[in-house]
């Protein structure tokens, strides 16, 4: 009975740090997309915006971008999520436009996910 009590506690304290340590952006999605982005402002503010490329053999819709603000070494002070509506086609862009964090000397900005549209199932 013991052994089972120990095994218990050690699997609660292993499996939440194995969740937690999962990546949910697409490993290689940049061989997919190409992004180019500029940092202006607005009245509302700083803003990044840009084409996402859409370099994939099929129209991809849903797309998620990670917006990140470097600091003048260019190293990641901060970043935001944005999304980019509707579809891309293949080999076509799509304009996008987000906030950029505050205080960020550049941007760097990158398709985190996205998906596949017409592929069927």
């Amino acid at each position: 009975m013991r052994v089972k009590s120990v095994l218990f506690a050690t699997l609660l304290l292993v499996i939440p740090a194995a969740v937690s340590a999962q990546s949910y952006s697409i490993q290689g999605i940049e061989r997919y997309f190409r992004v180019e982005s500029e940092l202006s402002q607005s009245r509302r503010g700083p803003v990044v915006s840009g084409y996402v490329y859409n370099t994939y053999g099929h129209t991809a819709g849903n797309i998620r971008l990670v917006v990140e603000g470097l600091d003048a070494g260019g190293q990641v002070t901060s970043s935001a999520i944005s999304w980019l509506f509707g579809t891309v086609p293949p080999n076509d862009r799509a304009y996008f436009e987000a906030r950029a964090p505050q205080g960020a000397s550049s941007v760097r900005v990158r398709v985190l996910s996205y998906d596949p549209v017409g592929r069927g199932v």
